[in-house]
């Protein structure tokens, strides 16, 4: 196609008008503009002008930020077919990353690297791959390079906090001192407001503020949506400060179910502040901690009197302008404390309120009285899987005879991938075909999976929780092995003494396996187990909205009195 068949200034404005209507966020016009046809003449305007890579490039980044990822995979490849590309490599990484082709999008990341190894953005790109495919150790170096790079890039230490809770062994301590580090070099500089006017009427109606970028489909929305479905509206207000990028259908509805619902996407930290301020916020609740898209930058400069970290997160914020965080006894011993900048407030009956999706299939009979073998299982982070797990999950395949491991990850549908995760297993000496490797599922695949599951394995040192419930709503008994200097690791316990089957969490990795095999040999209390643990579920406290809030919310007022006096007494 030649310049005198293609109006090259016609098709640039139109591609222009696209990437325009996704930076303001209007799909539909950008999806018209942006449409098959128009796409088609942007591999030619490269043909006929290299120069206009640069729109191209911005094409990419609109159509990825619509959702259409196969449009914006052919553009970098164009991109690519004229010169080698940082960016558009960096862009295709990201997208194989995405739709589960994992390793192939560390080669482009490794490619987009070399094209320029001085780039810290990058080298954090490339880490959040490997990081994705298991390799733990290179990852974390890779990135806590790139963070050097970039010191005053929070987001990106930040993630660096929350992968280093991916490794096999992590002392406390030294996690926390991490978590100080942030805060001296992210927040010191920042300034904080003192004189908060609201009324300190300790019996008055609160207005209680929740800051996530996770109100949308996520782990988060499972536990946070019971909380909202069981306020009581006449002791709380509740405002929704929702940092989403993408909303989706759970956005929409949880929307509906917060008193007031902004959106701070967008807005810089000051301005979200000054939109909390502006809203009286008796109590603000930090939802994410260190994971992607927080926005502790504005938790940072204290625009509600109390401010709390709650739910998201494993760990300290390390921030002295957060005040508590929400847990319980169980997954918070009391000498955890000190790896804490904020006090510790512990719920009674656990910190966790489960709402099961309505699209849960039904429990299905024990599958091993269908298969005539017992099929362990773990929808686990990818991330999670280490070489101890790798080990114990070995110990117990061998010691059930016949059994088989069923792993769901990101990427599992790529034979690259699952080669890649079923090596440690068949290197230690298991059959091959013991290991089953799947990819990500729809969310109703991804339950109904579990109808093939007899006993789930938790992961160890960080323990699951969505998976961990979804796995017993679904009446799979999960192991779990109990740590004792770390919320991340007594999770898993935390969520069984809640249905009184703490015997399925182990003191020791010996008796995790132990247990595990000792569970397998007893097909009849598993069919047992399965059949009723949805009714044990329902008499428990672990999906009653209503009760739990009242519990949150007596801590709430627990903590607005505490200021109220110190308000009254001139220590605030």
């Amino acid at each position: 196609m030649n310049s005198t068949v293609l109006d090259i200034p016609a098709v640039c404005l139109d591609l222009a008008r696209g990437c325009e209507a996704a930076e303001r966020r209007d799909s539909e016009t950008a999806a018209a503009l942006l449409s098959e046809s128009c796409l088609a003449m942007a591999g030619a305007i490269l043909d006929v002008d290299p120069s206009r890579a640069p729109l191209i490039r911005r094409v990419v980044a609109a159509l990825r930020s619509i959702g259409s990822l196969d449009q914006a995979e052919r553009c970098c490849r164009r991109l690519l077919e004229h010169h080698p590309d940082a960016a558009a490599y960096n862009a295709l990484g990201s997208i194989c990353q995405y739709t589960g082709r994992i390793l192939e999008g560390i080669e482009h990341q490794r490619r987009a690297l070399g094209l320029c190894p001085d780039r810290p953005e990058l080298q954090a790109n490339l880490a959040r791959a490997l990081l994705e495919a298991g390799r733990t150790e290179e990852g974390i170096a890779l990135l806590r390079t790139a963070v050097q790079g970039m010191p005053d890039h929070a987001a990106a230490h930040s993630n660096l906090l929350f992968r280093l809770h991916q490794q096999a062994d992590i002392a406390p301590p030294s996690l926390f001192a991490e978590h100080l580090e942030w805060a001296r070099r992210h927040t010191s500089a920042i300034p904080v407001r003192t004189d908060h006017p609201n009324d300190p009427d300790p019996d008055r109606r609160l207005r209680v503020g929740y800051v996530s970028p996770d109100l949308r489909r996520n782990s988060v929305a499972y536990f946070i949506e019971s909380l909202l479905d069981g306020h009581d509206l006449q002791a709380v207000e509740t405002f929704g400060y929702a940092n989403v990028e993408y909303p989706d259908e759970v956005t929409d509805r949880l929307k509906d179910k917060f008193c007031r619902y902004r959106s701070i996407y967008g807005l810089d930290d000051s301005a979200a502040a000054r939109l909390i301020e502006n809203d009286q916020i008796d109590i603000l609740v930090d939802l994410a901690g260190h994971v992607g898209d927080n926005r502790l930058l504005v938790m940072a400069r204290r625009p509600a009197p109390i401010q709390a970290t709650y739910l998201g997160y494993p760990n300290t914020t390390g921030m002295d302008a957060i005040d508590y965080r929400l847990t319980d006894a169980v997954a918070d011993l009391p000498h955890f404390q000190c790896h804490y900048t904020e006090r510790l407030l512990m719920l009674p009956d656990g910190f966790l309120c489960y709402r099961p999706p309505d699209f849960a299939p039904d429990v299905t009979p024990l599958p091993a009285a269908r298969t005539g073998r017992i099929t362990f299982g773990s929808f686990n982070n990818s991330a999670k899987i280490n070489p101890r797990m790798v080990e114990l999950w070995s110990a117990i395949l061998a010691n059930a005879p016949g059994s088989h491991l069923l792993l769901k990850i990101k990427g599992g549908d790529e034979p690259s991938v699952r080669e890649h995760f079923s090596m440690p297993f068949t290197q230690g000496g298991l059959p091959a075909d013991r290991i089953c490797i799947v990819g990500w599922r729809c969310p109703v695949e991804h339950l109904s999976l579990y109808n093939q599951v007899d006993i789930a394995l938790d992961t160890y040192p960080y323990n699951g929780t969505t998976t961990t419930c979804e796995a017993l709503w679904m009446g799979v008994p999960v192991v779990t092995l109990i740590g004792v200097d770390s919320h991340l690791s007594r999770v898993g316990l935390s969520i069984l003494t809640r249905l009184k089957l703490e015997f399925f969490a182990a003191a020791t990795p010996r008796e995790y396996v132990a247990k595990a095999v000792s569970l397998a040999q007893n097909l009849d209390a598993l069919a047992r187990i399965r059949s009723s643990m949805r009714a044990r579920i329902a008499t428990s406290g672990l999906c009653h909205a209503r009760a739990f809030a009242r519990q949150v919310e007596e801590a709430y007022r627990h903590i607005w009195r505490t200021w109220c006096a110190g308000r009254s007494s001139g220590r605030w």
